[in-house]
């Protein structure tokens, strides 16, 4: 997992907003193929058009971190929005129907912040337990440094986080199992690329 502070500027976040906001529908969930709604998924979702010149130019950036893919090599960005009481609940980004122990779909993720007015509503790694005492205290900036028992990554507008969802083996990593929480007052807004394989 890779931390990228800034992946994202004050102005695209703002652009993003403004294509996303018109398109905002009950977020799904893929079961044997089906999108469904789902009560462990409650927020909102986007999917925002390829041929914007600013998405353009955010698959770019996307594509050299994901390891150079070819800026065709993307689902379609995906903006997702959690409002008060809103979540995702722990879940893998490889589709259901897809993730069987040989499946690469959905190789990689990004998942950006796009907006927070939000405290503690972050995105939580409930497989990852790191003991903070022992890092550099400005991590705590990004993460909640007193909670040990899982990773929990603050909601920071503008930065990122890009993760593999197979090891080496083509064997999909427990580790990046995830969820959204949900914020308690205000909104969380984020950004979704994945590529798939």
């Amino acid at each position: 997992m890779i931390y990228v502070v800034g992946f994202l500027s004050w102005a695209e976040t703002i652009h993003l907003i403004h294509l996303g906001n018109p398109l905002f529908e009950r977020s799904t969930v893929c079961v044997d193929g089906e999108q469904e709604i789902d009560e462990d998924r409650t927020s909102s979702t986007a999917y925002i058009p390829d041929e914007d010149i600013i998405v353009q130019r955010i698959i770019r950036r996307a594509s050299e971190i994901q390891g150079y893919t070819d800026g065709d090599h993307h689902e379609s960005l995906q903006l997702t929005r959690y409002g008060a009481g809103q979540l995702f609940r722990p879940h893998v980004d490889p589709l259901e129907d897809s993730s069987n122990e040989t499946s690469t779909h959905r190789l990689t993720t990004i998942f950006a912040i796009v907006e927070a007015t939000c405290n503690r509503c972050g995105t939580q790694f409930p497989n990852l337990h790191i003991n903070w005492t022992m890092e550099d205290p400005s991590w705590c900036q990004y993460v909640e440094c007193e909670d040990t028992e899982r990773l929990t990554v603050k909601a920071v507008p503008g930065n990122a986080l890009f993760w593999k969802s197979w090891t080496n083996a083509r064997r999909l990593d427990p580790r990046i199992l995830h969820a959204g929480l949900p914020p308690e007052s205000g909104i969380k807004t984020g950004l979704n690329i994945w590529t798939p394989g």
